[in-house]
């Protein structure tokens, strides 16, 4: 089967309730979301890593161990180059084909932003690249295809998907990142897709119920978190947890949205929301290895 095919076939599920991926049913059920999972890096946690052509602000430490057990990586566009940028010396061994830990499996994009040489370097050595010129969707929503269409061919289940994207800067990128997310479910099924910044964690909330599970280390020091309702106006949304709990509350942009909210004390939240809706949170006592500007 091809990548057209698998795309395809992935797409024409997105009105099903069904885990393209593992067959799963998850209607009329609670999803659970862990975010200290990126950090554990464990080998039942079974993730992709998408790096985009963002700043990368993390220590090489943390992020080469989430990088070397990812199941799959890929990087977009010039996000090649930061990827190699990042790498130091060890991007160099990478382009002379050493160092095939911290190759990607896939480059793909409209490839108007990556260096050429590193393009064929990675090519030669071994890499995947799939040009998507397509301008109809950003180059975050076509690597989405192409990653669920490669998990597909190869047989890869995830459970995740890690994507750094980095917030600063200009706000229709980071407005285009978010459109993406709302895009997901239909792109990768069930498979929980979190775009990953130097101090925040963002992800959708489907219709439904949700339980976060909140590091203490973010209780403790009273981090923020949002709920942000993008495009629609979320009718009916109620939260346990939170400082500023929300009860059958409907929130819209022009109205009520609830930012610069935090924890009540207790190690999790719950939200069940009638309309997909944005979580964020910040991860800053999480991430003390992060790089500052």
């Amino acid at each position: 089967m091809n990548f057209v095919n698998s795309i395809n076939d992935l797409q024409s599920q997105k009105s099903s309730n069904t885990n393209v991926f593992t067959g799963q049913k998850t209607e009329s059920s609670q999803t659970t979301w862990d975010p200290s999972n990126i950090f554990h890096c464990s080998a039942d946690h079974k993730y992709a890593v998408v790096i985009l052509n963002r700043p990368i602000r993390w220590k090489q430490e943390l992020l080469l161990q989430i990088w070397k057990n990812a199941k799959i990586r890929v990087t977009v566009d010039g996000g090649t180059n930061r990827w190699i940028t990042f790498l130091g010396q060890q991007g160099e061994s990478v382009l002379s084909g050493k160092c095939k830990e911290y190759m990607p499996d896939i480059i793909t994009g409209d490839f108007d932003s990556i260096c050429p040489q590193i393009l064929e370097k990675l090519k030669s050595n071994g890499a995947m690249v799939i040009n998507t010129p397509d301008q109809n969707d950003t180059d975050y929503t076509k690597a989405l295809m192409q990653l669920g269409a490669y998990s597909k061919n190869q047989n890869i289940q995830l459970d995740g998907v890690y994507v750094f994207a980095d917030t600063s800067g200009r706000i229709d990128h980071i407005v285009a990142n978010i459109n993406t997310l709302y895009k997901s479910n239909h792109l990768l099924g069930n498979i929980k897709v979190i775009n990953v910044a130097s101090n925040s964690l963002t992800w959708l909330l489907q219709p439904g119920k949700h339980k976060i599970i909140i590091p203490n280390d973010l209780v403790e020091h009273s981090s923020w978190c949002s709920l942000l309702p993008f495009g629609t106006p979320v009718n009916c949304i109620s939260t346990r947890g939170l400082k500023w709990d929300l009860e059958n509350s409907t929130m819209e942009f022009g109205g009520l949205i609830s930012s610069s909210n935090t924890y009540n004390g207790y190690p999790e939240v719950t939200v069940t929301t009638d309309t997909a809706t944005i979580w964020t949170m910040g991860i800053e006592p999480l991430v003390k290895t992060v790089v500052d500007d």
